[in-house]
């Protein structure tokens, strides 16, 4: 007692060092005395030195198991280090001193074990830095503890996807939209996932209810014009490719497929992650040109494809190297007809990329342009052996192989369609439905399907002349 009354006297004239001295020395005479680990532990707390104070209680806690106020006590501070030790090893983590946040983070939870978002944080930088594995076991403990915690599962989907496990990242992404349907992120990653399996009519649905929920966000909108595109409703696409034309300018130009910002904010007793989302769509103009195209709007495709050229010349005086503006300006060009330029470039991007896959596919469509066929369907072949499996590419093969036979082809016995504008249109009607008719035609040397709505068509000659 005599210890304990020194140690509170020193502790009021602000003398800590002492007063935990003293504190000590009481411990040492009565180990069972729970209040002055609870004192001592407070000292280290106020001074900062949370590891201090929870070894301090730790101890309280083998020496008095059954005392609730030191558990109470360790629970109080344990929240505050952890707190504490996500704030710091996020500023080592954006100093780029991964492992430091690692083991900061790491150590706090080996003391402090239970904290949902304290274990999806250390997952994070895991998966920052590639290591998977243990990135998918810090997730997990992270859903152990908090089996609605979106984020986890969200994080989850991208582990999968890395590991080019396609059916579990669409798992863990559906866990994470049914979990937070409020969410507009989880529905477009979701929706990036289908398409990425050219699911394209059921990534519209998401696609949808995220442009819903945010309505102005460039990025979702963007999404749902490609999968419009994709799904051949090539008015709904033009509409929302149409939407941001205009406000393309202002969106910063990001590199990589998505770049995260972390922003951890405090909100009474739990943390939240904001990730904001920047892209720029390079290929915008370039999109709308291939629509107009199938569309059998060579004009309208033709100037599409001549802004897509100035935005990418403008945009190169800056990033002379970037491969995906390179991409996208050989593309345009060979949309202009300027396809000895356009295999130029292609060419050294490949030289420089040997593994782009995107790169590849233009070349071949360069070459078909050309009507080099052969070399065509070459690359066309190299780009399905870089690519996830991508079916769209085996349609282009297919496509080409049958370009490559000497076949003479004249327009006799084709379909046509006459369109209320006075334009007649010749090819063979593939698919048709109560609102629309999709049309093989020949654009120069290269086929492609057109779409065209009823309300657009006066009339439709078929091959045995019967008139609709």
């Amino acid at each position: 007692m005599a210890h304990l009354g020194l140690a509170e006297v020193y502790r009021e004239n602000k003398d800590y060092q002492a007063s935990a001295r003293e504190y000590k020395k009481a411990l040492n005479i009565n180990p069972l005395y729970s209040r002055v680990y609870d004192s001592l532990a407070n000292i280290y707390y106020q001074n900062g030195n949370y590891e201090e104070a929870l070894g301090v209680l730790a101890d309280g806690q083998k020496a008095n198991p059954a005392d609730e106020k030191i558990k109470e006590s360790y629970k109080n501070y344990c929240f505050v280090y952890l707190a504490d030790t996500l704030s710091r090893s996020t500023e080592l983590f954006i100093s780029r001193r991964d492992k430091e946040a690692i083991l900061a983070l790491e150590n706090a939870l080996s003391r402090c074990p239970g904290n949902a978002f304290a274990y999806y944080t250390l997952g994070y930088f895991y998966y920052s830095n590639r290591n998977y594995d243990f990135a998918e076991m810090n997730l997990n403990r992270s859903i152990a503890y908090d089996p609605k915690f979106h984020y986890a599962y969200k994080l989850l989907s991208d582990i999968y996807l890395e590991k080019k496990n396609i059916e579990k990242a669409v798992f863990f992404a559906r866990e994470a939209a049914a979990l937070d349907s409020s969410d507009a992120s989880n529905y477009h990653h979701l929706g990036l996932l289908l398409m990425r399996m050219e699911r394209y009519a059921e990534a519209l649905i998401y696609f949808k209810k995220a442009v819903s929920l945010s309505l102005n966000n460039a990025e979702y909108i963007y999404s749902l014009g490609s999968v419009y595109r994709d799904n051949k409703m090539y008015k709904e696409a033009i509409a929302e490719y149409n939407k941001l034309s205009v406000s393309r300018n202002f969106i910063p130009p990001k590199a990589g497929f998505r770049t995260f910002l972390m922003k951890f904010q405090w909100l009474g007793k739990c943390f939240i992650l904001s990730h904001t989302i920047k892209n720029d769509y390079l290929n915008l103009h370039n999109d709308l040109a291939d629509i107009y195209v199938l569309s059998g709007l060579p004009d309208q495709a033709s100037a599409q494809y001549r802004k897509e050229i100035q935005y990418c010349q403008e945009k190169l005086k800056n990033s002379p190297n970037d491969p995906a503006l390179l991409n996208n300006y050989a593309h345009a060009l060979n949309g202009i007809g300027q396809s000895d330029k356009a295999l130029e470039i292609a060419e050294a991007l490949i030289s420089a990329y040997p593994q782009y896959m995107q790169a590849r596919l233009t070349i071949s469509r360069i070459y078909e342009k050309m009507n080099k066929y052969d070399l065509a369907l070459k690359s066309a072949r190299e780009a399905k052996r870089l690519s996830s499996g991508e079916n769209f590419i085996e349609d282009d093969i297919s496509r080409l192989k049958r370009r490559s036979l000497p076949i003479e082809k004249t327009d006799e016995g084709d379909d046509r369609i006459y369109l209320k504008n006075g334009r007649k249109l010749t090819g063979k009607i593939k698919k048709e439905s109560p609102d629309k008719v999709a049309l093989e035609v020949w654009l120069g040397s290269s086929p492609g399907e057109s779409v065209f709505y009823r309300d657009a068509i006066e009339r439709i000659e078929k091959m045995k002349n019967e008139d609709y």
